[in-house]
């Protein structure tokens, strides 16, 4: 039997232990170094799509009178989604690990994606529902005809799912999982759930409620991701909110109205309860629901977060 003692690590300089620790790059690097390729992605396929547009004649202006188009939406959240996507991709080929490792992977993944689907209209539908019964919201029927709802549902969808994707894969994908490693988990998803809040404070309409409930938005959604260990519970949910107060109610979303909804929203009463041009998430009713989908989450879905712990040591 071989009883030669291996080798020792050779002592890392001042200058290396400032950037690297025993795991590797430190958190704090790794998290600026994602930042800065997801950035430079971004600015590459926006100019590329910039020049495309100018010589077929696209139309990229994303406010009309009757607000957001969905085509432009579109556009937008796939850009954003490639440079999530090649940021990940790159930051998880220096780790030498999995893309699918940050917030991909888990057990029942398709099954919590669609009911995450389901709840998120289910509880968007739950806030309208109080506020039509406190009579701060009015909808009007739907002016559009059958085919146009029908390619506006079905665009709206496609965008929506495309939010998504890219909020919660930037926020709450390689960021969260990278910072956690350095600071925590739960002050990791504070930061971050703190930085989701003030991505929507350039939104026209926005409020200060409205601020407050994204942070909270953002917190459910890294519980969900601590319990189930995949991001695809808040995927879906994020799509289906977004879809359903954007087009099928036709309410603003964070204070920006799409094109082509399914009804027409009008506010009434104090912008506290109302949201006004917020929409639902700038009314303190969005506090109580917020509740009941802390406690769905809490009953429905499993914590699994102490038996990866085990299994990782």
């Amino acid at each position: 039997m071989n009883t030669t003692p291996a080798p020792a690590a050779p002592e890392l300089s001042r200058l290396q232990r400032f950037f690297l620790n025993p795991q590797g790059l430190r958190a704090g690097w790794s998290a600026l170094l994602f930042a800065a390729i997801f950035l430079l992605a971004l600015f590459t396929l926006s100019a590329v799509s910039g020049v495309l547009a100018q010589h077929l004649h696209w139309q990229l202006h994303p406010l009309s009178t009757d607000g957001l188009r969905p085509g432009i939406a579109l556009l937008s959240e796939a850009l954003l989604l490639a440079s999530t996507l090649l940021a990940t991709f790159f930051m998880a080929r220096i780790e030498r690990r999995s893309l699918f490792s940050y917030g991909l992977n888990g057990p029942s993944r398709a099954r919590n994606f669609f009911t995450g689907l389901l709840a998120g209209f289910g509880f968007l539908s739950l806030l309208v529902l109080l506020l039509l019964l406190t009579h701060h919201v009015q909808l009007d029927a739907p002016t559009l005809t059958a085919p146009a709802l029908w390619r506006a549902a079905l665009l709206w969808g496609c965008a929506f799912l495309l939010v998504g994707c890219t909020e919660e894969l930037l926020l709450r994908g390689y960021l969260l999982s990278t910072l956690a490693r350095g600071i925590g988990f739960w002050p990791a998803a504070l930061v971050l759930a703190i930085l989701f809040g003030s991505l929507h404070k350039t939104n026209p309409g926005e409020s200060h409620i409205g601020l407050v409930t994204a942070v909270l938005i953002a917190l459910l959604f890294s519980l969900s991701l601590r319990r189930i260990g995949s991001l695809a519970w808040a995927i879906g949910f994020h799509a289906a909110w977004d879809w359903a107060e954007s087009f099928f109610y036709g309410t603003p979303d964070s204070g920006i109205l799409s094109q082509g909804r399914r009804m027409t929203a009008h506010a009434h009463g104090a912008l506290w309860l109302s949201g006004g041009a917020t929409g639902p998430e700038g009314s303190a009713l969005c506090l109580p629901v917020l509740a009941v989908i802390l406690a769905w989450i809490l009953l429905t879905q499993r914590d699994r977060s102490s038996a990866r712990t085990q299994e990782a040591m």
